[in-house]
């Protein structure tokens, strides 16, 4: 940005010096032409930074969900296409349900065997045949069986694997015939979901006069030379070295890394419903609501840089 503004600077000493003449060029008009980029300079840079701050690292986040499976089986559906979207309720995969079935008749033929036992101690207990005893535990073994039951059934409901929400599975290594176990280190595959974060990261000293729903602009690699508008959704008052861990030992005083607070946007206007690649990453500013006329270089500075990722450098 300051090289930008000393070249903005030195075109116009050049047009008013040398190209138009209106000025001489001698000692005196030399010495303020030097030392005034730098006072102008620097009070426009340190008032930017603070009513309209900027921020180099801006990233585009969406929630990944693991997805395990409740009971463990032989896969024997993969319905879904990787990269595709999916809607919440879609079958992501299946496990052979033949093990769950026969289990379900199995607890099936019990219980009714069981109530038909209750039936008859109960009319047993009844003429004085039979004692309470045995209607008792007749009756805890229908509640056992029938809780079994219920267990049984879901677990054949688990078979079938739903999409948690909205999204896409990336990546996807699921085929039939493999094996998949309900092990959190092992998950069958990553949901995507559609919702994502704009999370912009500042240092701390930058966000005196934010406050959410401040006017803020965004520039990704993915969209050159496109300014984003959005708005500022919250402030993460919060960072990891503010949290002290729960142990036996003294937290470490030594001196920490600078830590920045991160500024969660979203999308306004014409680009609420714009599509953000997860990973995407770019530079957004923030615009308060104080000293808004100086906001206009801000906004010149960020339309240049969005115009720069149309350059793309290497040599490979």
């Amino acid at each position: 940005m300051e090289i930008l503004l000393l070249l903005i600077y030195a075109f116009f000493v050049w047009l008013i010096f040398f190209k138009l003449k209106w000025l001489p060029w001698n000692f005196v008009s030399q010495a303020i032409v030097i030392t005034l980029p730098f006072i102008l300079l620097a009070v426009t840079i340190l008032l930017l930074n603070v009513v309209a701050p900027s921020s180099h690292d801006v990233r585009v986040i969406n929630y990944v969900v693991q997805i395990l499976p409740q009971v463990r089986g032989r896969v024997i559906d993969v319905p879904v296409e990787p990269n595709k979207s999916v809607k919440k309720g879609d079958v992501l995969f299946r496990v052979d349900p033949t093990p769950f079935e026969l289990e379900v008749k199995r607890i099936e033929a019990q219980l009714a065997l069981a109530e038909t036992r209750l039936k008859q101690s109960a009319a047993l207990a009844k003429t004085g045949a039979g004692s309470q005893l045995d209607v008792d535990r007749d009756r805890s073994d229908v509640r056992q069986l029938r809780a079994q039951l219920d267990l049984a059934r879901w677990n054949l409901s688990e078979t079938t694997t739903l999409a948690p929400g909205s999204g896409k599975v990336i990546n996807l290594q699921l085929r039939e015939g493999s094996f998949v176990v309900p092990f959190p280190v092992t998950a069958a595959m990553s949901f995507v979901e559609d919702e994502q974060w704009v999370i912009a990261l500042f240092s701390q000293n930058e966000l005196r006069k934010v406050k959410p729903g401040d006017e803020a602009e965004i520039i990704l690699k993915t969209y050159p030379g496109r300014v984003i508008k959005g708005r500022v959704d919250a402030i993460v008052w919060a960072t990891g070295q503010g949290q002290l861990p729960i142990g036996g030992t003294l937290p470490q005083v030594g001196e920490a890394p600078a830590q920045r607070f991160a500024v969660k946007l979203m999308l306004d206007g014409k680009d609420r419903d714009l599509f953000l690649a997860p990973g995407a990453r770019g530079a957004a500013a923030i615009y308060t609501e104080q000293l808004a006329p100086i906001h206009l270089l801000r906004k010149v500075l960020l339309r240049v840089s969005a115009k720069l990722d149309w350059f793309i450098v290497k040599l490979h």
